[in-house]
């Protein structure tokens, strides 16, 4: 069965989440034993809900809706006017990035926050800085 396959991923992913979960119940490591918990938590929660909505649109109901929905996704996908707001929107998304990391690092500057934290601010608009001008620069060379 097709469904078993497709499933696989979501049961592992779920099966590490609850192993996770019962580490955080059973040890006592304080702050540690928290967040074990919770990330074993998020992981299975997320999971499961993965794999109930593949479930939901393989049902055999509701087959001619999923792949129409496929198509439609597929399509998009190569659909030329698609690519171009993608590619509009992230470059947005990345100059409103800048702005707001800067403006992050300045407001807590301003409330005599500590300053690893005001530096991990700023090294994060640095690194996302680099990352677009080496992204740019690769695509440049390959297109």
């Amino acid at each position: 069965m097709n469904n078993k396959k497709e499933l696989r991923p979501y049961l592992i992913s779920l099966t590490v989440g609850m192993i996770l979960v019962g580490i955080g119940l059973t040890t006592s490591f304080g702050y540690y034993s928290k967040l074990i918990l919770m990330t074993g938590f998020g992981l299975a929660c997320g999971e499961a809900v993965h794999a109930l909505r593949l479930l939901y649109w393989k049902s055999p109901k509701r087959y001619e809706e999923y792949e129409a929905k496929k198509e439609e996704a597929r399509i998009n996908s190569i659909d030329e006017r698609k690519q171009f707001l993608r590619m509009k929107s992230g470059h947005i998304t990345y100059q409103i990035m800048v702005f707001v990391l800067l403006f992050l690092a300045w407001a807590l500057a301003l409330f005599r926050t500590d300053s690893w934290i005001i530096g991990m601010v700023f090294l994060l608009f640095v690194f996302q800085y680099v990352t677009g001008i080496i992204v740019f620069r690769v695509l440049e060379k390959r297109l």
